[in-house]
């Protein structure tokens, strides 16, 4: 228990249950969060409904782990399994926007939101929502600051595939930020994390001892392997 811990889940239908089971699974049973889908039966996360359970995880530091269920209205990606290959990234990408300028890391700057996938497409083309922030009212929001800065504020895992991915989201977003992942048993799981990490030869050492484990250590609150 003090080198592995568990996520739980909760109701986000009900979020006054939703809240209830986030103190229970996390003070109780000693969880570190929970693993929540990119949107509530077609409702963004960034839905005034949602807020208490987000005010209660940045109270009691609970991480919250963003896992796509494939995109809605998903039309066009019925072949090739782009329902995987395009869909969940982007499922990602689109809840990781209505979060940012939804207002809820402005509202809750303690959260500690792990997105998978590396986050989706959202982490190699940030300037986009910085340039839209600056150049359009309407995609201002009510954001005091540059998008960007809270997506920085968020935690990427290591299911990019490509070394020079990986190398991109260390550099971006620093080591401390990006978590070794699997998305193990699924057939698109990253087959050889630790070797993904490995090989991506534009990292330091400490940078890939970070992304390798030491970053989880620290983000999920456990404790130190003794040697």
């Amino acid at each position: 228990p003090e080198r592995f811990a568990g996520l739980g889940t909760i109701p986000l239908q009900d979020p006054a249950a939703a809240v209830s089971e986030l103190e229970f699974v996390v003070g109780t049973l000693g969880f570190r969060g929970v693993e929540i889908p990119t949107n509530v039966n077609g409702t963004e996360l960034s839905s005034a409904e949602f807020d208490p359970v987000w005010a209660k995880a940045s109270e009691i530091g609970a991480v919250v782990m963003l896992h796509p269920l494939g995109f809605t209205e998903a039309r066009r990606f019925e072949d090739y399994y782009f329902t995987n290959v395009i869909g969940n990234p982007l499922d990602t990408t689109v809840a990781l926007h209505h979060l940012i300028f939804g207002g809820v890391l402005e509202r809750h700057p303690g959260l500690k939101i792990l997105a998978v996938h590396g986050g989706g497409f959202l982490p190699a083309y940030s300037g986009r929502i910085d340039h839209a922030w600056g150049a359009r009212a309407d995609a201002r929001g009510s954001l005091p600051e540059p998008p960007s800065s809270y997506l920085a504020k968020m935690y990427f895992d290591t299911t990019v595939f490509t070394s020079h991915q990986l190398e991109y989201l260390v550099r971006q977003y620093s080591s401390d930020h990006i978590l070794m992942g699997t998305d193990y048993p699924y057939d698109m799981a990253e087959y050889y994390p630790l070797q993904h990490i490995v090989s991506a030869t534009a990292l330091s050492d400490r940078e890939k001892a970070n992304v390798a484990g030491e970053s989880s250590v620290r983000f999920f609150g456990l404790s130190p392997r003794r040697t």
